[in-house]
């Protein structure tokens, strides 16, 4: 798979110090390699079959490299780089040698021999069997004696021989029978809280870290071992183990562990590949003390040892577990325990000592490595630095040092329990991590904010609606005539109100009026289906419900009266205009937004005035919102993100700009509702921003993506010149609890940290502070929370639990169900819903709530809801249904019930029929196969008419592609189908490429239906080529040629930093064989002529930069030859150069920006360089 790997090298430097006899050593080696036929042995495939060659042995010529001649600072370093470099050489398997040895002469008495050989044909043990027998026979040989070691009876490959016939018929299956039994099924992947992405193939590429378990607390470890009739090995590995768990929260955990596997006497003197690994398999559920997991691992332990001769090749292969190259298959992470080799040891003249050397690579993603020493052990975590940052494994040991104290102390602990920080660690997660305390004495509601920004500015534009602007002072007026207008209705604290108005000026007029009158405004939005708004308002029991005459018989009131604010305003106009005076106080309600609720009904959130209060405070503190600033009014009334930007712009004198009623905000109408209104600031789903371009909309200065889930292209795309904030927050927490300003610099966005006033804390299941990088269940707390969910005390109780972190008498924390982690720094990155609860295109779903409204259906007898992905990212929600009568039970029907009791974003995209539902092991839903598998969407709809037009067809086609479904028909509905508005983008786009039409997100919505959307495509526009794309034509090279738009932005990057290399693009490619220098030479040269790219410079030139094409004018490839060097000394110097040449900077006016050169190592050997700057290539 990799044969120029070298992971699987074993290395040995070994210090020889004293006079040394260089012949002796050679004599000494070449002993070694006739006496071990393993050493001599190559490996070839024949007839598709992989053999051992076993080779005639040859006298060993050790190369010396002599860097005595170095300033004796610089030797050690040197020393240290070479047996580094020498470790990380692969093998050729097939060539061999694989024994590799080389000498390095410091000074005249001061050597180190670098031995080196692959995994192969050694193992560790081999590797001290070889460095005794060399000191052995050195010390014969400086002698005159011949060497003191008796022949072999055996060899590796009789060994090998043995084995084969051996681990067959009732042995081999006794074996198999036994990990069959304890690692049958579908094994977990272990997923620790990485710093990077799983690569899609492992690189092996490793480091370490260590720490000294001090010999006191080994003591106390080892005598709880032999209390509990365990070892120490199984101590160790029970905290690895607990360690594990509460990194990950995974209860079923496979660690592997080598084995000498040398059981046999005959085996001990032999080098050769002996090591075994066994997968010891724990279960850590039901929450069991440190004492009983002990003897769990023991059993576990003294099981797999007891049937440790099945090789585990053997076991992969009879297993067959799904294979990736992402990770090992079967565990992911390694522990052992080691005594430490002897140290020193003195042969004739010399004192012999080890020397640190690293092969830079692990084969797994995490290894614990405790290893006996006289002051205890050493604990040593090896990890893939493709995952991890050395100060992730850092905190981890230290976790362990702190979990292996706790241990000690307290055997008895439950796991979760376990302390994993120090208490400083632990209070400084809790107390200086959190938002700050702030003071907002000068207002005590958000109205004093507003009516501020009224007196200071009073003729300032404070709204845009339609065709209509109002000042601040006229916008105060309207709404302190409409509060009186309430307060003589008997509007006062605590009085709800509705709200049942389109987007308008009227809406921001009702949601102050409402408020200045002391009520909470409750939003009912004209959109939902009836029975939604009946339940809302006979749960919240508004007095009064604003509306207009046109929505009068479309909304349900209950016991509420209806205030048309159209037909009464002559009468509301007839009240004072000056401020109405009412007892405000902050704990009074603001507001009542519903949320979607598991238990199947809606739930009204109460927020305070002290927490809206708050929010506009930290706006002003965090956006650096100016007068001058165009804020859009996006969201609906129904989503707290409303209130989000009402109180950003009349906050702080800026002005709110309403977008157009009814019409669809996304896509193209959204990038021209931006365009016409000159919009700075808006706050939007990332969804949303992802269905617009970025450029030609220069006055958006400062984007807030809230809602939902931000990635990173959206930064990339939208951040050049712009603010972009990532906010996050429930509705329970006041739309915001923490933010972050983004990075464009391509890693995922963060949620930031705690606004002012507010408190985060991520918990485990005990309620206790988890460490950095661990996935634990975000908390909030402080003035932001609400009151808690309207007529729920039981729901409020669950949710809003007492605070055992805070000073405050009677503090709170929302339990939000969120998935987060603390960066090192503070900041906090979210991961995701821990319960069903789940974000589609912005919304915030409860699967439980569409479940139980689909439960009622009759011919339903059991149903399940379950969010999805689809191949382009997006979350979608689809229902799975057991039917009492599939003939009553369609796709179709389903929906239609559907429709009428549940907004649409809760309606399902795809429904399926199944018999059964799948279920874990465990008897349980199986909800993630569900949601992996995905119901087929064929035939939704009923009387299946196949497309007729070439438009219909091409379209159909689209839908399908777009939709993920099967066919599609001429009367099927898009939104039917699953589509929704995102979705309508994507079709737009690829209409657009296909039939080269322009297709508004509009139409689509206007004409659901394929036929007539494949009419109104065909009237605006003929398919035979009447619109033409712009096709790419040569131009004439007399002119200046301008610069792309990705060279440009290079080109300024480059004049800030002349000197970086950070966009060199270096290729080393290695060639082995026969080569013609020649042909490679003239193939460069003609690729350079060919590409004028690769000739081409790039100057200022009347204040614009162009791109220069130079003529062709003959190409030379430069040469090192390496080949006078010893192989060792080639390498390194290679490497050198290599390095050398991918740091060298371009110059991109006078070039040339592409380098090419050739080093010589062997008549047959070679690599080639090439660089290039990014400028040119990629």
């Amino acid at each position: 798979m990799d044969p120029d790997s070298h992971v699987y090298n074993l290395s040995s430097a070994v210090r020889l110090q004293g006079p040394l006899d260089v012949g002796a050593l050679e004599r000494s080696l070449s002993e070694i390699v006739r006496r071990h036929e393993i050493l001599r042995t190559t490996f070839e495939t024949i007839d598709d079959r992989p053999l051992q060659i076993i080779n005639g042995p040859l006298p060993i010529r050790l190369p010396i490299i002599d860097i005595s001649d170095l300033p004796a600072g610089q030797r050690e370093a040197s020393a240290t780089l070479l047996a580094s470099s020498d470790a990380q050489l692969p093998f050729d398997l097939s060539r061999g040698p694989l024994l590799r040895t080389s000498l390095v002469r410091l000074e005249a008495e001061d050597h180190i021999i670098l031995i080196t050989m692959h995994h192969i044909i050694s193992d560790l043990w081999s590797m001290g069997i070889l460095v005794q027998e060399l000191a052995d026979m050195y010390n014969a040989f400086c002698n005159d004696k011949p060497s003191p070691l008796p022949e072999l009876p055996i060899q590796y490959g009789d060994f090998a021989h043995w084995q084969r016939n051996w681990l067959q018929g009732d042995v081999l299956e006794s074996q198999l029978s036994y990990w069959r039994d304890k690692l049958g099924g579908t094994l977990p992947l272990l997923n620790l809280p990485a710093d990077r992405p799983r690569p899609p193939a492992q690189s092996f590429r490793g480091s370490g870290r260590a720490r000294i378990v001090p010999k006191s607390l080994t003591n106390r470890l080892e005598t709880l071992s032999q209390q509990e009739g365990a070892t120490l090995f199984m101590t160790l590995l029970a905290a690895f183990k607990v360690l594990l768990f509460r990194l990950t929260g995974q209860q079923d955990l496979l660690v592997g562990t080598p084995i000498a596997n040398r059981s046999r006497i005959e085996t001990e003197p032999l080098i050769g590949f002996f090591i075994n690994t066994l997968v010891l398999r724990t279960d850590l559920s039901s929450g069991p003390g440190f004492r009983e997991l002990l003897g769990r691992v023991r059993d576990t332990t003294l099981g797999a040892f007891a049937h440790q001769d099945l090789p585990f090749d053997l076991l992969v292969m009879d297993l067959q577990p799904e294979r990736n190259l992402s990770h090992s298959p079967l565990f992911q992470v390694a522990f052992s325990l080691q005594k430490m080799p002897e140290t020193s040891f003195s042969v004739t003249g010399l004192t012999l000592s080890p020397v640190p050397s690293n092969t830079g690579s692990t084969k797994f993603d995490l290894i614990m490595m405790f290893t006996e020493i006289d002051d205890g052990l050493i604990a040593e975590l090896v990890y893939s630095t493709d995952l991890f940052d050395a100060a992730t494994i850092d905190r981890w040991l230290e976790h362990i040092l702190v979990l292996l104290e706790a241990i000690a102390d307290d055997p008895d602990q439950s796991i979760e329990a376990l302390p994993l920080m120090t208490q400083a660690e632990r209070d400084w997660i809790v107390r200086e991590w959190n938002g700050i305390e702030a003071e907002y004495a000068e207002a005590d509601t958000i109205l004093d904010l507003f009516e501020r920004q009224a007196a200071n500015t009073p003729k300032a534009i404070a709204l845009i609606s339609d065709n209509e602007e109002l000042s601040y002072i006229e916008l105060n007026e309207r709404a302190n005539r409409l509060s009186h207008h309430l307060l003589g209705l008997g509007v006062g604290p605590e009085t709800i109100v509705g709200i049942s108005l389109e987007r308008s000026s009227e809406m921001i007029v009702s949601v102050l009026a409402i408020m200045k009158a002391g009520g909470a405004y409750l939003p009912l939005d004209p959109s939902y289906p009836p029975d939604r708004l009946s339940f809302m308002i006979e749960d919240a029991k508004p007095r009064f419900i604003l509306t207009q005459s046109k929505m009068v018989k479309l909304i349900p009131t209950g016991d509420a009266r209806q205030l048309c604010l159209d037909t009464d305003w002559p009468v509301i106009a007839r009240q004072t205009a000056r401020p109405p005076s009412t007892n405000l106080a902050p704990e009074n309600l603001a507001y009542v937004i519903y949320t979607s609720g598991s238990t199947g009904r809606p739930k009204g959130v109460a927020v305070t005035h002290r927490g809206l209060r708050n929010l506009a405070e930290a706006q002003l503190e965090t956006f650096a919102i100016e007068r001058e600033d165009r804020i859009l009014q996006f969201a609906s009334l129904s989503f707290d993100a409303s209130i989000f930007e009402i109180a950003m712009s009349l906050g702080a004198g800026a002005t709110l700009c309403m977008a157009e009623a009814g019409k669809v905000l996304i896509g193209a109408e959204l990038e021209e509702e931006l365009r016409e209104k000159k919009i700075t600031v808006v706050t939007i789903p990332p969804s949303a921003l992802a269905t617009m371009e970025a450029e030609g909309l220069e006055e958006l200065k400062k984007i807030v993506v809230a809602g939902e889930a931000c990635g990173k292209e959206i930064v990339k795309n939208w951040g050049e010149g712009r603010s972009i904030y990532n906010a996050y927050g429930p509705t329970e927490a006041t739309v915001w609890t923490t933010v972050s300003l983004c990075d464009a610099d391509g890693q995922k966005p963060i949620i930031g940290r705690p606004i002012s006033n507010s408190r985060v804390y991520l918990l485990d299941r005990l309620m206790n502070p988890v460490p950095v990088g661990v996935a634990a269940e975000l908390l909030i707390g402080g003035v932001v929370l609400a009151r808690g969910y309207l007529g729920r005390p039981d729901l409020t109780a669950e949710r809003f639990i007492p605070n055992p972190f805070g000073d405050e008498i009677g503090g709170r924390l929302y339990r939000t169900g969120d998935l987060a982690r603390y960066l090192p720094d503070g900041n906090i990155d979210f991961l995701g819903r821990i319960d069903d609860q789940v974000k589609v295109r912005g919304f915030r779903i409860e699967l439980g709530e569409i479940e139980y409204v689909l439960a009622e259906h009759p011919a339903v007898q059991d149903c399940v809801a379950v969010a999805r992905e689809d191949g382009e990212g997006n979350k979608t929600i689809a229902a799975f249904v057991i039917p009492v009568d599939k003939a009553l039970a369609s796709v179709e029907s389903l929906r239609s019930y559907l429709k009428p009791q549940l907004p649409d974003y809760l309606i399902p995209s795809t429904s399926a029929m199944l018999d059964s539902f799948p279920t874990t092991p465990g008897g349980k839903l199986d909800r993630h196969a569900l949601a992996a598998a995905g119901p087929g969407r064929e035939n939704v709809k009923e009387g299946y008419s196949p497309p007729i037009t070439r438009v219909e067809v091409i379209l159909a086609e689209i839908w399908s592609e777009v939709l993920g479904t099967g066919r599609v028909g001429r009367h099927d509905s898009f939104f039917d189908l699953g589509g929704h508005s995102l979705m309508a983008v994507q079709v737009g786009s690829r209409v657009r490429k296909t039939l080269q039409v322009d297709l508004p997100v509009r139409l689509i919505f206007e004409n659901p239906v394929l036929s007539d959307l494949a009419e109104r495509i065909q009237a605006k526009h003929s398919v035979y080529g009447e619109t033409t794309s712009l096709s790419i034509t040569p131009v004439s090279r007399d002119g200046a040629i301008p610069l792309s738009f990705a060279q440009q932005r290079l080109w300024f990057l480059h004049q800030l930093d002349h000197e970086s290399v950070a966009y060199n693009m270096p290729v080393a490619v290695r060639l082995r064989g026969a080569l013609n220098e020649r042909a490679v030479e003239k193939s460069i040269a003609e690729i350079i002529r060919r590409h004028e790219v690769l000739r081409t410079t790039f100057t200022s030139a009347a204040g614009q930069v162009v791109q220069v094409p130079r003529a062709f004018d003959g190409y030379y490839l430069p040469e090192q030859d390496l080949r006078s060097l010893d192989e060792a000394s080639r390498e390194i110097e290679a490497a050198r150069i290599a390095r050398e040449e991918s740091r060298k900077s371009f110059d991109l006016e006078t070039g040339p920006l592409f380098r090419s050169q050739l080093i010589s190592l062997e008549e047959t050997d070679h690599i080639l360089l090439l660089t290039m700057h990014h400028i040119v290539s990629d």
